[in-house]
């Protein structure tokens, strides 16, 4: 029997749309085994491995899973990532690992269309990632474990399609120049933990103001960021917010503060700090 661990995911980060992507110490676990036994071929698990045994062309016969999770469904926390990348560990590790890591980030970045949540579920860390004719090039940044995440975790979803759905056709040029520039500083101190970079290249013009409203609780959310302790992004396609701070000795007193600020609204909101994992998928027998 093979056990996969794989961490949720924060992605979408800022100006990072569709490029960056950070793993975070929340987990779902799946176990795999070819013992046979009732099996949703649905699923996305299921559905994930079989792109791993037909490229194997070796048969499914007598696949089955089970399923810990810890990560919310449809919430911007990276749960289908966590799905694909744990099918297509999984697969590969019953089938003797024929297929290496890039292989199996190629075949998952194919399978959800964009590889910024599968690439930190799969390699852990905070990774820019981008599809490419050669397989998804990518660079994990050295230092994303030197901040802290926070996330408010609302008790109400957001389909992705909708949060797609509400993002503009067309840009305008100024906010395209806005979000190149601060994709360079948010990369830089991620690398190198400059929080002032980190501060300063976090901002947004592409994806979040269009997405906000669809998020109950937003604007009064944001008020977080008057401790000046960090920026609030939007995780995913939301509706979790991302809290990132680098004053790591004040997170328990962040926390207390968003939850105040989060008591009074109509949703119930979830603080919770958290860490970023830099392990990725963990494959091991039991």
């Amino acid at each position: 029997m093979i056990e996969v661990r794989v961490p949720a995911t924060t992605a979408n980060m800022g100006p990072g749309f569709d490029v960056i992507g950070m793993a975070l110490n929340l987990h779902n676990t799946f176990t795999f085994s070819m013992d046979g036994g009732e099996v949703d071929r649905d699923s996305m698990i299921y559905r994930s491995a079989e792109v791993v045994f037909r490229r194997a062309k070796r048969p499914m016969d007598g696949f089955v899973y089970a399923v810990e999770a810890e990560v919310p469904m449809a919430r911007g926390l990276g749960s289908s990532a966590t799905c694909i990348v744990g099918g297509m560990a999984g697969a590969n590790a019953l089938l003797g690992s024929p297929f290496s890591r890039d292989e199996i980030l190629e075949m998952a970045s194919d399978f959800e269309g964009h590889p910024d949540n599968v690439a930190p579920a799969l390699l852990g860390g905070c990774v820019v990632s981008a599809p490419g004719p050669d397989g998804v090039f990518y660079r994990k940044l050295k230092r994303a474990s030197d901040f802290t995440p926070i996330v408010a975790i609302p008790d109400f979803d957001l389909s992705t399609e909708k949060a797609r759905a509400a993002l503009p056709e067309a840009l305008a040029y100024g906010d395209c120049v806005y979000n190149i520039g601060n994709m360079a500083f948010l990369v830089y101190g991620l690398e190198t933990g400059d929080f002032e970079a980190l501060l300063r290249g976090a901002g947004d013009r592409i994806h979040q103001p269009y997405r906000g409203p669809l998020i109950q609780g937003y604007d009064a959310m944001a008020a977080i960021e008057e401790t000046k302790k960090g920026k609030m992004l939007i995780s995913g396609a939301g509706p979790t917010l991302l809290f990132l701070t680098a004053a790591t000795e004040d997170a328990e007193a962040i926390q207390s503060a968003w939850e105040r600020i989060a008591a009074p609204l109509d949703a119930h909101w979830e603080i919770r700090t958290l860490a970023v994992d830099d392990a990725g998928a963990v494959v091991r027998k039991i």
